[in-house]
């Protein structure tokens, strides 16, 4: 009789350990694939100038006036942008959330602007206050908005 409580409680003590285990891997793996599959967060735009290198409106390709830059640069803790729009100086608010993004309350400078350089600033504020998508990587910017009509790339030469 000895012997046969010494074997069970033996049995159940290999089974409450291989069960402990069994959990343990379970819990782990979870863990694994939870940060697998998590989007990695985004890159910051902030604090950075950033050059537009290609302007999509309403599907529609826009060639770029060549020596005119267009710029925008991110403040993140006033949640403001500033930047050039080619003739004027422009500046706005935007609330982001991940890669959700929105620009309102546009302020300009009143540079009147003819010509190509006029056209060029309209078509890109115009797709910059559709925005609706923001992806940062490495050098590159891409806002997106109009339903994906409405594309605006942008590169910086900061790390």
């Amino acid at each position: 009789m000895l012997f046969m409580r010494y074997f069970f409680m033996r049995h159940r003590n290999v089974l409450i350990i291989g069960s402990l285990a069994a959990l343990g891997l379970v819990i782990a793996l979870g863990v694994i694939l939870i940060r697998m599959t998590a989007s990695p967060p985004a890159a910051s735009p902030s604090g950075v100038l950033w050059t537009l290198t290609s302007l999509q409106v309403n599907g529609q390709t826009h060639q770029l006036i060549p020596n005119v830059a267009v710029t925008l640069t991110f403040h993140e803790p006033s949640h403001t942008i500033t930047g050039n729009s080619g003739c004027n100086s422009y500046q706005a608010t935007y609330q982001q959330q991940n890669s959700q993004i929105r620009f309102q309350d546009f302020a300009m400078t009143a540079v009147g602007c003819l010509g190509p350089e006029g056209v060029q600033e309209n078509l890109y504020m115009q797709a910059l206050s559709h925005a609706e998508t923001l992806l940062v990587s490495a050098n590159a910017m891409t806002i997106t908005g109009a339903g994906g009509k409405d594309i605006l790339q942008f590169s910086s030469s900061q790390p």
